[in-house]
């Protein structure tokens, strides 16, 4: 089975934030540790290649960062074959594309992933590097400028922020009565993903209880998601005196497509089933920033999304 390094950081503590990594975390990737947090406002916008701009909350470290998702080859075949393109990323901006098998990074041959965490630390924010690909039969030269590593908040913020959110589905709802999103189109969401071994998930739990309890009447919904089995997480969730929706993503899949590898991570959907923003760890500013945000979301009346 092919390796996939998920290049998300995997620290216990954020330094601006608490937060909890899986027991099992994914393998060592482009970046490994956060920055701290600037004071006040956030720190700049980033372009998404399709028109729009996520406003970026914290200071890029000076790692530098290609932002690219990549898993093994098969045996024998060279490169890594390009698994995800984050929006905004230096690997967008160069038209590497999803699909793509990267061959080498500044003429340094790539066969494991920890090859590309290599050949990257021999450049610096703001260099551009070469970068060889194979797209179909077709071998192609592309180049990217380097920037520094953003902060995991960030990162899903880039992924997710002005996005439909990926849908819900085969996860078994062990507590309260939604199954997916779609069924909550309409409402303001907040979406949890939470374990019962994260200490950090248990002091979240409250708050997002008393909002739910608060707003719900008004069109709020909090659902939680753990990878645990509905039993554990059942009496997790009872301790904890999680009183919202909770469901068990035991394949995983649902994380996966939301890169919730740190927790707790919350994910704010507006009422068009648009993500607005994206909160990892606990963080009393970040706190009051997404309870205020509910707020103006809850007035907003619902607008439908132009599709195609």
């Amino acid at each position: 089975m092919p390796r996939v390094s998920r290049f998300w950081p995997t620290c216990l503590f954020l330094g601006w934030a608490l937060g909890c990594t899986p027991k099992s975390p994914p393998p060592a990737a482009e970046f490994t540790v956060t920055a701290p947090p600037a004071e006040g406002a956030p720190v700049g916008s980033v372009a998404t290649g399709d028109g729009g701009e996520v406003q970026l909350r914290y200071p890029p470290s000076r790692r530098p960062w290609l932002g690219v998702e990549i898993e093994d080859q098969p045996s024998g075949q060279p490169g890594l074959r390009v698994v995800r393109v984050l929006r905004g990323s230096p690997a967008a901006t160069g038209h590497v594309r999803t699909g793509d098998t990267l061959l080498s990074v500044g003429g340094a041959r790539l066969d494991a992933p920890s090859d590309l965490v290599q050949a990257l630390q021999g450049f610096g924010v703001g260099e551009e590097v070469p970068l060889a690909v194979q797209r179909g039969r077709e071998h192609r030269l592309l180049r990217a400028t380097l920037r520094g590593q953003p902060v995991f908040e960030d990162l899903l913020r880039l992924s997710f922020v002005g996005l439909e959110a990926p849908t819900i589905s085969g996860v078994v709802t062990f507590q309260g009565e939604a199954a997916s999103l779609s069924e909550l189109r309409g409402k303001v969401v907040l979406l949890e993903f939470w374990a019962s071994w994260c200490e950090i998930c248990r002091y979240l739990a409250p708050v997002l209880g008393r909002w739910q309890s608060a707003y719900r009447p008004a069109g709020l919904e909090v659902v939680g998601v753990t990878a645990d089995p509905p039993d554990v997480a059942a009496r997790a969730a009872s301790r904890a005196g999680m009183g919202y929706t909770l469901a068990s993503d035991l394949g995983g899949e649902v994380s996966e497509s939301y890169l919730a590898n740190q927790i707790p991570a919350v994910f704010v959907i507006d009422r068009r089933g648009v993500v607005v923003d994206v909160m990892v760890g606990v963080q009393a500013e970040r706190l009051d920033e997404v309870h205020d945000l509910i707020g103006r979301l809850l007035d907003e009346a619902v607008v439908e999304r132009p599709r195609g």
